[in-house]
């Protein structure tokens, strides 16, 4: 038997694991697989922070570290964005991949090999200190959580089992069963004191430890620079709120998380509160707060959609829906999945399921308050691989 939280990272991330295998689009959308207009803006974004960095005196190469890579899709676009539209940026830039799932990784690097300056990582913690900005896209809300069932009136944790005969518990699919059992760490007990009077009888409620670890070790790598996290998730605030985990499975959303083990994504919202408190706790200065879609408009998205001419209905219905699927998440909640308000639902109480998009987030960046010397790029060794010219 063993916590909720080592089920999922075993299911997510284990051999063979969901991201091991999971087909862009099979059961979920993410903002990259959607339009170049994503990884445009954010190219914008980067190349404006990198010049502040430029302005300070600080020279290059500057890195841009996107953590959780994924396919590459978000990294190619960037990547092709910034040698389009900011050339003077472009060969100042080394990207890195950073993905724990080795055949995305190699995948994105194979792709990305027409550039000497793409880098890939299996893990963040094997990237040496850079100056840059470190970038996460629809990361946070994978994190292995620990999960919290309130029962008889008393909060306990959850636990995963391999169904065999006589064995007891709630019964899940695939021969896989849930146990309640006591707190596996100190840590989760003040959580489960907090969040007690707020959770339901029977309901269950998601505690991410591994943000504040992921957010301090960013910290520690940067040495200058930015951090821009975009997630599903809002600012739960000092009021602990009952925050329930999702699956999605070819385009649904499902309560149900030990259903189809690792053939089905399991996700729980970001507490943004948390995280911001762990990087100023770490040293890095709060910038700001806002949702995509905000921040997408304010950057011009709808110059990077087909306008047509006054008469072309086609492409004004085009461009309309496309906005609308940027900017307004919940717009993708349809057909097979619903626009409920709770966990894939959007962002800060409004966010759109995650099997049709994660992808209305808050964007939320860190910034150092000083620049530092730049680093040589790092030498490809061990765990890294580093893409040759082809």
């Amino acid at each position: 038997m063993v916590t909720f939280r080592d089920y999922m990272e075993s299911s997510l991330y284990g051999r063979g694991g969901y991201y091991e295998r999971r087909a862009p689009r099979e059961d979920f959308y993410t903002a990259p697989e959607l339009h170049g207009a994503f990884a445009g803006i954010l190219a914008g974004e980067i190349a404006s922070r990198l010049r502040t960095l430029a302005d300070r005196g600080l020279p290059p190469p500057y890195f841009v570290v996107e953590m959780g890579s994924g396919s590459g899709a978000l990294g190619a676009g960037v990547l092709r964005a910034m040698h389009e539209r900011h050339p003077s940026f472009s060969p100042k830039v080394r990207y890195v991949f950073v993905e724990r799932a080795e055949s995305q990784l190699l995948r994105s690097i194979v792709e990305g090999a027409a550039s000497e300056r793409v880098l890939g990582y299996s893990r963040l913690d094997d990237v040496p200190p850079c100056s840059g900005v470190f970038l996460s896209n629809e990361l946070v809300d994978a994190f292995p959580i620990h999960l919290l069932q309130k029962n008889d009136g008393k909060i306990y944790e959850v636990y995963v089992q391999r169904a065999g005969p006589g064995a007891g518990g709630i019964r899940g699919a695939d021969g896989v069963r849930a146990k309640l059992g006591e707190l596996s760490r100190p840590e989760l007990a003040p959580v489960a004191a907090a969040v007690s009077a707020q959770l339901p009888e029977g309901g269950r409620h998601a505690v991410n430890l591994e943000a504040a670890a992921w957010m301090r070790l960013v910290a520690e790598r940067l040495l200058a620079g930015s951090v821009i996290t975009i997630d599903y998730g809002k600012r739960f605030g000092p009021q602990p709120q009952p925050n329930p985990p999702r699956s999605f499975y070819r385009h649904r959303a499902g309560d149900d998380v030990l259903e189809h083990p690792g053939r089905q994504d399991l996700t729980a919202s970001v507490d943004f509160d948390s995280l911001i408190s762990a990087g100023e706790t770490a040293g890095l200065k709060f910038a700001s707060y806002t949702t995509l879609s905000r921040f997408l408009l304010d950057r011009g998205i709808m110059d990077w959609l087909p306008s047509g001419g006054p008469n072309d209905v086609a492409a004004v219905r085009e461009r309309n829906t496309r906005s609308r699927r940027c900017c307004t998440p919940t717009a993708w909640a349809r057909s097979s999945r619903s626009s409920s308000r709770t966990r894939r639902p959007r962002r800060g109480h409004e966010r759109a399921i995650r099997g049709r998009l994660r992808f209305s987030g808050r964007l939320r960046p860190f910034r150092r308050g000083h620049a530092l010397r730049g680093l040589p790029v790092p030498a490809a060794r061990g765990g890294p691989h580093q893409a040759d010219d082809l």
